[in-house]
């Protein structure tokens, strides 16, 4: 009786808690859905991308566009959304990680405070809500491969197989950084027996073939596009003088960072977890758990050492480290979590959402009082209305700037927009289009950038220096003293195209 008392609690604080994550998110879409409706950075990229369905856009792969795309044609090209899709995200990816956890250490108690430790990681629960697109994806796809993986080990059904393969193209059409944490936990998997018997199975060959069969289209895309697939490794910073000190450095100094303050919260309320491991480890899984960081040092230290990579960035860690916590409370007795621990903890993670909700409101309303502005301060949409009534309905939008063009975009959702640097100029029907519009921001280039002046006239056989430059000056939001400017020069199209 008591044991089935003690299931049925554990089951409500877990219902509990998935029900607070929601709640959670599901506010954070409403609070960005009300502080601006101007678009950030990546979230721009988004509406400049989606404007086409293609095999792929730029050096990311395309799954995010894909289903943004979507949720554009369903909902309407506006920030909400926007919002619904990353905060899905980041929901899920905790629902995983906390069903992962429960797994892996046998105690709902621990799951939860593992999964609450997420909080109190900046980079997942503040960058990746502040602005973060493919980053927030591949590491829900990380979360989700790890818990059918676990799965897998449960029970070598062929359904789990497949699920496998679904999950494996799924991450692959994420983001790169994925195929490393897949080396990592097959890697971590082939130290035991139980893990070798899940990779060795014959069915593995079925999850192979499905992820194949998923990925094949996007895998020739890459082939036919090198120039694009590989147009970011100068993010990498490869330098010959010392190279492999920088980068060594680098890697364990920014896995130091991204674990800042969680280290400190548990150094605080369970430092039993910091010095003996209290648990036996005679479980596969914290076998498992413990190989995973063992071989995630080596593994990145000897991809550091062969590519010379002189910085590793935090978000890179993201879909790697994820699983930090999970291992630091795989070191701690269930028994040896007192209540006010738990609630302690819990109580500091919850905090800090709370702070997450307050700087994210923050940084926008109060600008006008920091004088410290970010992208959703920028007047776009009063921007837009100045620009029709100049005389702009719709047309061909052309910027040298993603965020000003994304944006535009959504103002003007029956023009299309485009910028040098992604070459969509192709995609553009012409015959459909009678007039354009180039905007810049002129606290960049006072007069027109000469990058942009050279484009449209190799494209559009149209000379800028011919029309007349409008300057549009509106005040940001929330901070009525302070201006920005837009410049504007509308054009023809149709007629000047080259053949």
């Amino acid at each position: 009786m008591s044991s089935k008392k003690t299931d049925e609690a554990a089951n409500n604080l877990s219902l509990k808690f998935l029900l607070l994550l929601f709640c959670y998110f599901a506010l954070h879409v409403l609070l960005r859905v009300v502080v601006s409706d101007s678009l950030d950075y990546d979230e721009a990229e988004q509406a400049l991308l989606s404007q086409w369905l293609l095999a792929g856009y730029t050096e990311q792969p395309p799954l995010y566009t894909w289903v943004q795309y979507f949720l554009f044609e369903l909902f309407g090209k506006n920030v909400f959304a926007v919002s619904l899709w990353k905060n899905t995200l980041l929901f899920l990816t905790y629902v995983f990680v906390f069903l992962s956890a429960r797994e892996i250490l046998s105690c709902p108690r621990k799951a939860t405070l593992a999964t609450a430790s997420l909080l109190l990681i900046p980079q997942i629960c503040w960058e990746s809500q502040r602005d973060m697109t493919h980053t927030t994806l591949v590491v829900f796809a990380a979360a989700v491969t790890l818990w059918q993986t676990l799965r897998c080990l449960k029970s070598q059904h062929i359904i789990n197989y497949v699920l496998l393969g679904i999950l494996l193209s799924l991450g692959i059409y994420a983001k790169a950084n994925y195929n490393l944490f897949v080396v990592i936990l097959f890697l971590s998997l082939a130290m035991q027996q139980e893990g070798r018997k899940v990779l060795c199975s014959k069915k593995i060959v079925i999850t192979v073939l499905v992820a194949a069969a998923l990925t094949s289209n996007y895998f020739l895309w890459m082939f036919n596009n090198p120039d694009i697939v590989f147009s970011a490794t100068h993010k990498f910073k490869q330098l010959e003088t010392n190279a492999y000190q920088q980068g060594v450095t680098s890697l364990l100094s920014n896995t130091f960072l991204f674990l800042t303050p969680l280290w400190l919260f548990y150094l605080l309320i369970f430092p039993q977890g910091y010095w003996k491991n209290q648990t036996q480890e005679t479980t596969f899984h914290h076998r498992f758990i413990r190989n995973y960081f063992l071989i995630f040092f080596v593994v990145l230290l000897v991809v550091v050492l062969l590519f010379k990579v002189t910085y590793v960035k935090d978000r890179w860690l993201q879909p790697l480290l994820f699983m930090a916590p999970v291992f630091f409370f795989s070191r701690i007795e269930s028994s040896r979590i007192s209540n006010r621990q738990f609630r302690l903890f819990f109580t500091t993670a919850t905090v800090a959402a709370l702070g997450v909700y307050t700087a994210f409101t923050v940084r926008t309303v109060a600008s006008g009082y920091t004088h410290n502005f970010c992208r959703l301060n920028y007047p776009i949409s009063e921007m837009a209305e100045a620009l029709r009534n100049d005389g702009f309905e719709n047309g061909l939008i052309i910027s040298d700037n993603r965020f000003l063009a994304g944006n535009m975009h959504f103002q003007f959702p029956d023009s299309t927009a485009i910028v040098p640097d992604y070459h969509f100029e192709d995609l553009v029907n012409t015959s459909e289009v009678s007039s354009g519009i180039v905007l810049w921001r002129t606290d960049r280039w006072p007069v027109v950038p000469p990058q942009l002046a050279i484009f449209v006239e190799k494209t559009y056989n149209i000379r800028l220096s011919d029309f007349p430059v409008k300057y549009h000056e509106q005040p940001y939001k929330y901070g009525p003293k302070e201006t920005i400017t837009l410049a504007a020069v509308q054009i023809p199209i149709a007629s000047t195209k080259n053949k």
